[in-house]
């Protein structure tokens, strides 16, 4: 039995499959309905409304509906895509048991314990007629396949086949609607000797039976002959009652083609039933259920036939040898209904609790493909066919018997002597009570000639494959061995390291074995293991690429990636749903899954070409087109677009000549690419194949290509946009894009900032004429600090009502005559201003006052400021839109705006009052005053047209704004000299980043993300908090930090092992951890706590040591390291919990101590462990425990007095009588346990329980789904 799916839940009484999508529905009996994709292993959704047990379920054929009935005595009509139940039949007066939809009427069949059986049509939703004639409680009743007939069983211990071809002619007249019978009568047997002629039944009478409820019309019995006619027509009548059972008859189902029925009941039998147009007879009985026989069916496509019984088996028995093929047993649960699905090989079993999908043989055809030939196993012949012309040869007969048999695993195929290694599944037992041999138990491998029908040459062994010319290796598991043939000969034996359960063919003369938990590559010629792969668990297959340098490692839900000489891994692609084969087309990886075809690139990125309807398993790919074989091994070709992961490929190793090839020859579509450009840095490739503005403005901000960003956000035209943009433009320097952009938002306060940085005063005085015209007292007082003019700071404070203030400013200042006007205009006398004078005098002392005014910009720039641009890449003058540089024409209505303001002299003066005067001087030059514009769009949302702001006279004033500096002279040489800085190169930083799969150096890098993600890939890492400090310490000792001058800042240098090396792609970092450091730092520093007796400070060391162990975890000999650490640090955790417990539970206390020194530890503290537990056995009275440990210690060679002491502790011990009192201790000396690294107790039921997926610390199996108590960064799994 090959199990797909197996759910968990109360007893599971019916089971429908659906006919198309991977779904199952079960009817448990406490009332609940589940919805099941057993492909994914996934809970739907359930329903429960029904109350009671829920015992008839259905899915429609064709309709999104299914059907229900319960102990309720309701039949529910249910919508699954509204999830709902549409109606309910009422009509049956006790439990209904089984319900099925007709395959072609809109009917459906329900029976019940009312002894009727009803038909339904569902669409009007009226029962159309009630068959009659059980006499007991109907258990089934099932439509034909394809005829007009009905069986049903009943507790009377009879069969019943109903004829309703006469309700079809009611309800559908015309051609086509014969019955049943006519079509009966030309199925021939088909069953051949297996038939034993029975005798006919024509009675319906049986034991203990009671007539039905009366009232109930429709149906008729053959007794009756023509006298249904005389109280109404006979729509149903019963065509044959079958009489055999013994007892109640549970199930009884039609054959799909031939005219057989089986059935089965209490009374432990299973019986084959023939009919004819006019008779029914008994053919065979099946014996051997120990209890009542529940369910069963014929196999749709083998001559097999299944049974599910209360004794907590399936059997398959073959119909052919008339015997049990197989049994399947579950230890506590009875079965109670077994069903087939419609159209594929799955059957699925419900039990008390859950249900269980499964097959019964594997349908994965063998095959070997070499160069352009392709050898499978095909219709039981073996058949070689040339992938370049199609041809096909058919060989030898492989497969002879029926029923179950040895099933083609796998093949082997060698050119040179065109021969073909099958490797058989182990033969089944026939029977409960029988043996099988040494050699079937183990399997077989038949040896064929492809080109000649011999017998085929028979060794025993698990798997084969060539790896020389004449040379078969061949896998013994149960041996864990290897065995070298030729001829049929063996030549060696090579005994394993650990035993295997897969062998693969890895090149001339090597082999891959795959343990269950890694990949060991061996060397059959040498005997020894070359390379190995740990943390890979249950491969199953395995793919090798055309040149055999990389390998694919198959499991049920992972691919491993590796490099196939060094077993190193490159990378791990996670699938949801069951991968089912794969085969490389040049570096990439193409697999299927059960419904797609996908791809894996070397780095690990993946994707979907096509979707599949029915798996397939793939042979061969090449020029877009993939050969595979199907279910039925039938050989297909199917073309795909490999446009995509060509693309990727070239991308990621950086051939872009050939990306851009791609780009302008290949229609290459998706989000999905778009997505990937962009987690790859690639933007601006991203660019050319986007339309969407608001995606192409992400794009194009992200690359820092601002022209096309700016296309972009006019066609949005959203104030979020254009926000964005500015910040962008600014950050790159762009001034005229930055103004243009905050103008489109009237961002104020950052026009205010961009023109004070860049030094445009003109523009900064006419930012605050409008806050001022606005009515914005503190943008104005902004605007007149960075423009350094005093007198529009008194005038911002006198209007905003701060008079002192303002006073105080002019009078501070020197500015007397403004003083006095200020404090005429507020109404302060003279008198007043003479007293405050001494005042202001006396607080300012002898100091000069001085005007705190922000610096000046030496060299105003308007075009763009000195900043080093970044490298927009290979592809910025190919896949991203060039736009072309815009005119001045944007500003323009800006500057005809804001330049033609007046400004009216309120006798202020002030910077403000040159206003018109720089916008007359800005147009005699040619100059527009929007700044120099080089883009086109205008500030028309300002909403500043037509103001009548009258001029201001400039002032004379010696402190004015004119006084405080001037514009340099040298503003063309300096923008020249900065635009001519060379370009940034990329970092090397991101190099190590795109160019490492190592997570230390990803850890380096300040790549934290990456670096969590490998660590979560290849070592199991799911807590990242407690390695931050280490992140944090290894990012920063791999760089130099020089100081800066002044407040730039320090400069940091990224440190590398090759510094002579020039190019960042080539740059390797340092490592600022290694594990020898760690060995002679962290290591070494604990060990020395620990034998100072310092075990708190020591388990915190050990517990650093193996968090720096986590960076490094990919070195050889980290694992053998990690495992020390482990013991060490549950070892002191141990220790530390037994010296508190030692005086209150002195029993736990020997435990513990007991455990300790059972650890693996170095001999040093191995003695110190040693020591305690002897002295807690020897203190407490476990005399013969205390003697054990000292044996231990004897075996450590201590020095002689020591040992004269332990030796006469053990003769002691050994005269000693036992002590019978004491509280027994869970600790074996002589069978060794593990210990939970959580609760610090042994794991009993002689396993391992569950794992941390790091460091491996044992715990019982409730501990899973927490963090490991001993690394602190992985969980606990089973």
């Amino acid at each position: 039995m090959l199990t797909k799916f197996e759910s968990k839940s109360n007893r599971v009484k019916n089971l429908a499959f659906h006919p198309k999508r991977p779904w199952i529905l079960a009817s448990l009996y406490n009332g609940s309905i589940q919805w099941w994709d057993y492909r994914m292993g996934t809970l739907l959704d359930r329903f429960d409304e029904h109350e009671g047990p829920v015992r008839a379920i259905a899915f429609h054929p064709t309709q999104p509906i299914f059907a229900s009935g319960g102990d309720d005595n309701k039949i529910r009509v249910w919508n699954y895509k509204q999830r709902r139940c549409l109606f309910t039949l009422h009509g049956h007066l006790d439990f209904v048991r089984t319900v099925q939809f007709h395959h072609e009427a809109p009917w459906i069949l329900s029976c019940s314990d009312d002894y009727t059986i009803r038909i339904w049509n569902w669409q009007s939703r009226t029962c159309i007629a009630v068959l009659t004639g059980h006499h007991h409680y109907i258990m089934t009743a099932f439509f034909h396949p394809r005829d007009d007939l009905i069986v049903s069983t009943a507790y009377d211990f009879t069969i019943r086949v109903w004829d309703f071809s006469a309700l079809r002619k009611k309800h559908f007249p015309g051609p086509g609607s014969a019955g049943g019978g006519g079509a009966i009568g030309g199925i021939s047997s088909g069953m051949g000797s297996v038939g034993i002629p029975g005798a006919a039944f024509g009675s319906t009478g049986g034991p203990g039976g009671r007539s039905g409820p009366g009232g109930i019309t429709g149906g008729g019995d053959e007794r009756n002959g023509p006298a249904g006619d005389l109280f109404g027509s006979s729509d149903a009548i019963t065509k044959f009652v079958l009489e055999g059972h013994d007892k109640c008859v549970n199930w009884a189902m039609f054959h799909p083609t031939q005219p057989l029925i089986v059935s089965g009941g209490d009374d432990r039998q299973i019986k084959i039933w023939r009919y004819s147009e006019t008779k029914a007879w008994e053919v065979d009985t099946f014996r051997g259920h120990y209890n009542n026989v529940c369910s069963v069916l014929f196999h749709p496509r083998a001559e097999l036939l299944l049974s599910a019984a209360e004794d907590k088996t399936i059997r398959v028995w073959d119909l052919g040898k008339r015997a049990v093929a197989q049994t399947f047993r579950r230890e506590h649960d009875r079965f109670w209904v077994l069903v087939a699905h419609p159209t594929i090989n799955l059957f699925a079993a419900g039990h008390d609790t859950g249900l269980i999908v499964f097959k019964l043989e594997r349908e994965r055809p063998a095959m070997a493909v070499h160069q352009s030939t392709l050898v499978a196993v095909q219709d039981k012949h073996l058949v070689t066919i040339d992938l370049a012309t199609g041809r096909e040869t058919t060989g030898p007969l492989v497969k002879r018997s029926t029923g179950i048999s040895p099933l083609p695993r796998t093949l082997s195929f060698n050119p040179t002597e065109r021969t073909a290694a099958i490797a058989l599944s182990p033969v089944p037992a026939a029977g409960p009570n029988a043996t099988t041999s040494a050699d079937s138990a183990a399997g077989v491998i038949e040896i064929y000639h492809v080109d000649k029908p011999d017998e085929p040459l028979r060794v025993p062994g698990h798997a084969a494959v060539y790896v020389a010319r004449n040379r078969l290796a061949v896998l013994d598991k149960h041996a864990a061995a290897i065995y070298l043939y030729m001829n049929g000969t063996k030549l060696k034996d090579i005994k394993l390291t650990n035993s295997a359960t897969e062998m693969f063919y890895a090149g001339i003369g090597k082999v891959l074995l795959s343990t269950g938990t890694s990949v060991e590559l061996w060397d059959v010629q040498q005997g020894t293991m070359v390379a190995e792969l740990a943390n890979v668990n249950n491969v199953k297959y395995v793919a090798y690429s055309g040149d055999m340098s990389h390998v694919a490692l198959i499991s049920k839900h992972v691919i491993t990636l590796a490099n196939a000489h060094t077993l190193q891994q490159t990378a791990v692609v996670h699938e949801t749903i069951r991968v089912k084969s794969a085969v490389f087309d040049g570096p990439v990886l193409v697999y299927t899954t059960l419904n797609h075809v996908k791809y894996a690139l070397p780095n690990g990125d993946s994707g979907i070409l096509c979707t599949l309807e029915h798996p397939l398993y793939l042979a061969h790919v090449a020029n877009d087109t993939v050969t595979a074989v199907t279910r039925e091994h039938k050989l297909v070709r199917m073309p795909i677009d490999g446009t995509e992961y060509r693309f990727k490929y070239a991308l990621i190793t950086r051939q872009y000549s050939q990306v851009l090839h791609i780009i302008q020859n290949s229609n290459l579509l998706g989000q999905s690419i778009i997505s990937y450009l962009q987690k790859k840095g690639y933007p601006e490739v991203a660019l050319h194949f986007v339309q969407d503005p608001a995606t192409r403005l992400d794009l194009a901000l992200e690359c820092g290509q601002l022209d096309a960003a700016h296309e972009a956000a006019k066609m949005l035209n959203k104030p979020e946009a254009w926000t964005r943009l500015a910040k962008e433009a600014t950050r790159h320097g762009n001034v005229a894009l930055a103004e243009v952009a905050m103008q489109r938002v009237q961002n104020l306060s950052g026009l205010s900032m961009l023109y004070y940085t860049t030094g445009q005063r003109d523009k900064l005085a006419k930012m605050l004429a409008i806050a001022q015209h606005k009515g914005q007292p503190a943008s104005a007082m902004h605007n007149a600090i960075l423009l350094g003019s005093i007198e529009d700071r008194a005038r911002v404070l006198a209007e905003s009502g701060l008079t002192s203030l303002a006073w105080l400013m002019c009078h501070t200042h020197g500015l007397t005559a403004l003083a006095d006007q200020i404090a005429a205009a507020a109404g302060i006398e003279p008198e007043q201003l003479a007293q405050l004078a001494p005042v202001v005098a006396k607080v300012t002392g002898d100091a000069e006052p001085e005007l705190l005014v922000p610096r000046r910009v030496v060299a105003p720039i308007a075009q763009s400021w000195p900043l080093i641009e970044a490298n927009r890449g290979y592809f910025s003058g190919h896949a991203a839109t060039t736009v072309a540089p815009p005119t001045g024409a944007e500003t323009d209505a800006v500057a005809q705006q804001l330049g033609g303001l007046t400004v009216a002299d309120d006798g202020w003066g002030g910077a403000a009052a040159s206003l018109a005067g720089a916008a007359g001087a800005s147009a005699a030059a040619g100059v527009p005053l929007g700044g120099g514009g080089e883009h086109e769009d205008a500030s028309d949302d300002w909403g500043l047209g037509g103001l009548d702001i009258p001029d201001v006279p400039t002032p004379t004033t010696q402190t004015s704004a004119a006084a405080v500096g001037g514009a340099s002279s040298t503003t063309n040489d300096f923008a020249t000299v900065f635009s001519t800085l060379p370009m940034a190169g990329p970092s090397k930083k991101q190099s190590w980043v795109h160019t490492s799969p190592r997570a230390l150096d990803h850890v380096v890098a300040g790549s934290f993300d990456t670096a969590m993600a490998i660590l979560n890939r290849t070592a199991g890492i799911t807590h990242f908090g407690p390695l931050r400090g280490t992140f944090l310490a290894l990012h920063a000792a791999a760089a130099a930090y020089v100081p800066g001058i002044g407040a730039t800042g320090s400069l940091e240098l990224p440190l590398s092992r090759n510094p002579s090396e020039t190019d960042p792609l080539r740059s390797q970092p340092v490592a600022p951890v290694s594990l020898a450091s760690i060995r002679a730092g962290a290591m070494a520093d604990a060990a020395q706590l620990t034998q100072q007796n310092k075990l708190a400070e020591a388990q915190a060391q050990w517990r650093q040591a193996m968090q720096q162990l986590v960076v490094v975890a990919d070195e050889e000999g980290a694992a053998a390291a990690v495992a020390t650490v482990r013991e060490y640090i549950v070892g002191t955790s141990m220790e530390l919990v037994r010296r508190e417990l030692e005086a209150s539970d002195p029993r736990r206390s020997v435990e513990l101590a007991a455990y300790f020194a059972s650890l693996q530890l170095d001999v040093v503290h191995k003695r110190l462990a040693l020591s305690s537990a002897l002295a807690q056995a020897n203190k407490n009275g476990y005399m013969s425990l205390a003697a054990h440990f000292a044996r231990k210690l004897l075996d450590l060679n201590p020095p002689p007095q020591v040992a004269q002491k332990l030796t006469a502790l053990i003769a002691t011990a050994d005269a000693a009588a036992p002590a019978h009192d004491l509280p027994p201790l869970d600790y074996d000396p002589f069978h060794a346990r593990p210990v939970c690294a959580a609760t610090f107790t042994a794991i009993s039921g002689g396993g391992e329980g569950a794992k941390c997926r790091f460091c491996k610390a044992s715990y019982k199996p409730e501990v899973a789904g927490r963090v490991c108590t001993v690394c602190e960064v992985a969980g606990v799994v089973v």
